[in-house]
């Protein structure tokens, strides 16, 4: 039953008779129908000109020959709710009248004429992929492949401002080819769309324009299209090597932790030093002290895969002591979060392999831990940590998968209000995901504090590399109604020569660890 007070936000459809929905576009209608705060009540055929060029020849064939080779990747989605719905709903007249809806939400190839405009309260959106409406090609133009990240961005016109302005953008870390891109990011859109509407119904306002629309690019020619097919079949043949290698145990890419001293606001790379080489993947490495002691716990992998356990080791001068397994389990672990609450000693290790969160309790620290709590069943949840602010109210940040066929931890950053490790109360935050972006959303490290301040390490996920950067974001708002952060500084590759990538700090006092990936 509706709130007389709150309506739900009225939606119409943008959308041809002829127009197939996509798998991403089904799911947006799904979560939208389930949603109590809006209502889809209508659909309506846009009159304005097609929103692309077509595609040539060349480009649909190799795309289609890519859809092929990589399509088992991609898992389909019931669209059969959705289409039933669609069928279901009246058409709007176009003499509705003014405000007759909320939102004209465009799905087609087609948008609202500029005189159909008054016929939404709100107005027009839709989304747009690098300029374009349709993902699924725009990663064969050499221009947008050679851009870290895809952008999205869901773009608005009104009756009194038709032209296009954009009111919301995010990016995406790019997957290899364009087939695969386009799915995924089409499909983590919806995500970021249906956040944006919901604040819309909160609030009940026009947002405000943040800058003026991406260009449309021009599909790409024919010289541009073989030069895509070669790119990919290099990337298809380098990936492929890779999987042989690490089954030979012979992996030419490996996880390295280094330490360092000095403060977190000016951390360089070339001052620290590697820690002692296991012969085994390190990463996720996290400070903690005990007993006057400080040890570094990490992820630990063999080179040849497999899952992941958890080691830790004594840091002295120079390196570190002998290294203990603190704990293994038959599913994958890794980014081994240890804080102390009272006497007790906790560890949150990632397990998003066994579908929940745990929360381990040391009973003979470091190698011995029980099962403290669980919770998030059923649920995939990475890089998650605990903070108690300074009005003793317990956070959990997590980076949760909300997803049908891409399992993605790198795009949003999710907040709940908790009551300690023992996670009898759990609070989603009323702004949930606080952050988008492929860029800046993943945790990568525990929060820090500081003369005063609280930052948050973040991964820069970017070029299509996984951990490509580390990011420190100073948490500048972080209570019950709101979230706000701000790049303080970032790290890429370039601040390491020989580094391929860099995506995890730790810190305790003025002593730092991050980790890093060569060859």
């Amino acid at each position: 039953m509706s709130d007389p007070l709150h309506p739900p936000l009225r939606i119409v459809l943008v959308v041809d008779a002829l127009h197939d929905l996509t798998d991403a576009e089904a799911l947006l209608i799904d979560r939208l129908s389930a949603d109590p705060k809006v209502v889809i009540c209508g659909r309506i055929a846009g009159t304005a000109g097609q929103r692309a060029d077509p595609l040539p020849i060349s480009l649909r064939g190799f795309l289609g020959l890519e859809r092929f080779v990589v399509g088992r990747r991609i898992l389909p989605y019931d669209t059969r709710k959705a289409v039933r719905l669609m069928a279901g709903l009246p058409e709007v007249a176009p003499d509705a009248g003014s405000g007759a809806f909320d939102l004209a939400l465009v799905l087609g190839a087609k948008r609202l004429a500029a005189e159909q405009l008054a016929l939404a309260r709100f107005g027009e959106w839709m989304l747009s992929y690098g300029g374009a409406a349709d993902p699924g090609w725009i990663w064969t133009v050499p221009d947008l492949r050679a851009k870290p990240r895809v952008e999205v961005e869901i773009t608005q016109r009104h009756s009194a401002s038709p032209a296009p302005v954009t009111i919301r953008r995010t990016s995406y870390n790019p997957k290899p080819g364009a087939v695969l891109t386009g799915a995924f990011v089409a499909e983590k859109s919806v995500l970021f769309l249906h956040h944006a509407l919901s604040e819309l119904a909160d609030r009940r306002a026009v947002p405000q324009g943040s800058g003026t629309p991406l260009i449309a690019p021009a599909p790409p020619a024919l010289g541009d299209v073989l030069s895509y097919a070669g790119a990919f079949a290099r990337t298809s043949f380098r990936k492929f090597s890779e999987r042989i290698r690490e089954r030979q145990n012979r992996a030419r890419q490996f996880w390295r932790v280094a330490h360092g001293t000095g403060s977190v606001t000016a951390i360089n790379p070339m001052e620290a030093a590697d820690l002692p080489d296991r012969r085994q993947i390190m990463a996720d490495p996290f400070l903690f002290e005990h007993q006057g002691e400080l040890w570094v716990f990490y992820e630990a992998m063999s080179g040849g895969g497999g899952n992941g356990w958890i080691e830790a080791a004594r840091l002295l001068p120079g390196g570190t002591g002998p290294s203990v397994t603190a704990l293994t389990r038959p599913y994958h672990l890794s980014f081994p979060f240890v804080f102390s609450e009272g006497s007790d000693i906790f560890m949150i290790p990632e397990t998003q392999q066994s579908r929940r969160l745990e929360v381990w309790r040391a009973t003979d620290f470091p190698t011995e831990w029980v099962l403290h709590a669980t919770a998030f069943e059923g649920q995939y949840l990475a890089e998650s940590s605990l903070f108690r602010d300074d009005h003793g109210q317990w956070w959990l940040l997590t980076n949760l998968s909300d997803h049908y066929a891409f399992q993605d931890h790198s795009s949003e950053l999710y907040l709940f209000a908790v009551d300690g490790p023992d996670l009898n109360s759990i609070s989603p935050h009323p702004k949930n995901p606080v952050v988008f972006g492929a860029d800046l959303a993943r945790n990568a490290g525990a929060i820090i504090r500081h003369r005063g301040r609280l930052y948050r390490p973040s991964q820069n996920n970017s070029f299509g590399v996984y951990g490509y950067g580390l990011n420190l974001m100073e948490v500048l708002r972080l209570d019950g109604e709101g979230y706000e952060e701000r790049l303080a500084w970032q790290l890429t590759p370039k601040d390491k020569p020989g580094s391929l990538a860099l995506h995890h700090l730790s810190v305790v006092g003025d002593q730092y660890v991050f980790d890093w990936c060569g060859e």
